[in-house]
């Protein structure tokens, strides 16, 4: 038994030095790759503002300075401190939602599975961080909207029907608690087998302990 368990610990920490090696050069994939991987992100989280905002959004484009954020622009007219007046435009960086990309890389690559099957829970992974990512676009410029900006803009998004407190949790959630749980979800739902050789149990001996 000891040395069985010793050995488990030997594979979780192997799998933990090579998820950690991996993690990095997905890091740089992932950053260099931002305005490849990040556009359906884009393009999904303006047709959702699109929708929510009518006439008063314009559109979400790529930064033209800084290719890995989002510009979000707007027919809302603003009074600048300058007294200027004109249609107001913000940015966004979209990379603080989707950093459990690279994350879910170093644990794809450092598990010990077939190639297959780490593409379909990369594939899988990548489908769901979006979502996180759309999430997380959505709801910072919203929130940027109604608390940023005074009540300019503030008046604005209350006339259609967007009240603070779904603006202040939907911020949370895409900013503090999806981007991080949902790379660990997938690669613990992906991986059972694996997971219960680390906890040292399996889901059906406790349905037998349960019910005997």
């Amino acid at each position: 038994m000891a040395e069985a368990t010793q050995k488990e610990e030997l594979k979780l920490s192997e799998l933990l030095i090579l998820a950690s090696m991996w993690m990095l050069f997905g890091f740089m994939i992932w950053f260099y790759l931002s305005a490849f991987h990040g556009a359906p992100a884009r393009m999904a989280a303006d047709a959702i503002l699109n929708h929510l905002l009518g006439d008063d959004f314009y559109r979400i484009i790529v930064e033209p300075n800084q290719h890995f954020l989002f510009q979000v622009e707007t027919h809302i007219p603003f009074t600048f401190r300058d007294g200027t007046t004109d249609a107001l435009g913000f940015v966004i960086n979209p990379l603080i939602f989707s950093y459990g990309l690279p994350l879910l890389f170093g644990l794809v690559m450092g598990s010990d599975v077939s190639w297959l099957r780490k593409f379909i829970i990369m594939l899988v992974g990548y489908i769901v961080i979006t979502a996180v990512q759309v999430w997380g676009v959505v709801w910072e410029s919203l929130k940027m909207l109604a608390f940023n900006f005074g009540e300019q803009t503030h008046s604005v998004i209350t006339s259609h029907g967007i009240s603070d407190s779904s603006i202040a949790l939907g911020y949370q959630l895409g900013t503090l608690i999806l981007p991080a749980l949902a790379p660990i979800f997938v690669w613990v739902l992906s991986n059972r087998p694996l997971v219960e050789q680390f906890v040292g149990w399996q889901l059906d001996q406790l349905k037998d302990g349960r019910n005997p």
